[in-house]
């Protein structure tokens, strides 16, 4: 749900235009931490509904800071939870990241989620945050991005069909959990994994989708782009205070040492 940001362009617009975005996904849903996020610049926010915390009153009040920056939100729902699909859509979410996304009738069932009736199963009403609390109309609700994370050995196989789906509008690669389907946790460079990355990017490119990961070893920024990724989730915002806490414990600690070196 977009505000008028003067003298900014939004990301969503520049995403269109085909240019990278970059983003931070949060587990923690805290507004402070989501304001810091777009007030260092990423383009986009992640809600993370799968593995981070799920506290509705502070997830809103974060896509309230989002609305108002040139950044956009988005979710990320559990598998198979379609039912939150139009919960968060009607906060004001800008765009759902459906985890695991196996088949064609996965996606099939997240854009009907996301879809008003009578085309889909969201359901319609005037007072939700998306519709402005009744100022702005059903119809004129702009329509979601909806991205079918792709994780599984059995989503790289249903990967054509799956980014045939219409109203699918990207595929985001879930490096962890699709290594450890092909029997290498976190081992990138497997054959096996290499193949099945390249097959995720050709059926992107070739349904001319949106697509995005995280980068990770062997797929750095710059192979990410080269390759036509275009929403680069940078870090998460657990990984960023645990390294910052340690870096600067460290810091900290270094003097100790020092200190004691000197008088020996």
């Amino acid at each position: 749900m977009r505000t008028d940001v003067s003298n900014q362009t939004s990301a969503l617009s520049r995403l269109a235009l085909g240019e990278p975005v970059f983003g931070l996904m949060q587990t923690l849903p805290n507004p402070s931490l989501t304001e810091l996020a777009v007030w260092s610049g990423y383009d986009f926010i992640i809600l993370d509904c799968e593995h981070g915390i799920v506290d509705e009153a502070a997830q809103v009040a974060c896509l309230q800071v989002i609305s108002g920056s040139h950044a956009f939100a988005a979710v990320r729902v559990r598998p198979g939870d379609f039912g939150s699909v139009g919960r968060y859509l009607d906060f004001g979410a800008d765009a759902i990241l459906m985890a695991d996304v196996q088949t064609p009738e996965d996606a099939a069932r997240l854009v009907a989620a996301a879809t008003f009736g009578p085309h889909g199963t969201r359901s319609s009403t005037k007072s939700t945050r998306a519709a402005r609390y009744g100022l702005t109309a059903i119809k004129d609700i702009a329509p979601p991005l909806l991205l079918a994370t792709i994780e599984s050995k059995r989503a790289v196989g249903n990967i054509a069909a799956i980014a045939a789906t219409p109203g699918i509008g990207g595929l985001i690669v879930g490096p962890s959990d699709l290594s450890a389907d092909l029997g290498s946790p976190f081992e990138f460079s497997t054959p096996a994994y290499t193949s099945a990355f390249t097959q995720i990017e050709q059926g992107a490119a070739s349904a001319r989708l949106h697509l995005g990961t995280i980068a990770h070893a062997g797929y750095s920024v710059d192979r990410l782009l080269n390759a036509g990724h275009r929403l680069i989730i940078v870090t998460a915002d657990i990984a960023v205070m645990r390294e910052g806490y340690g870096s600067h414990l460290a810091a900290a600690r270094s003097h100790v040492s020092n200190a004691r070196g000197e008088k020996s």
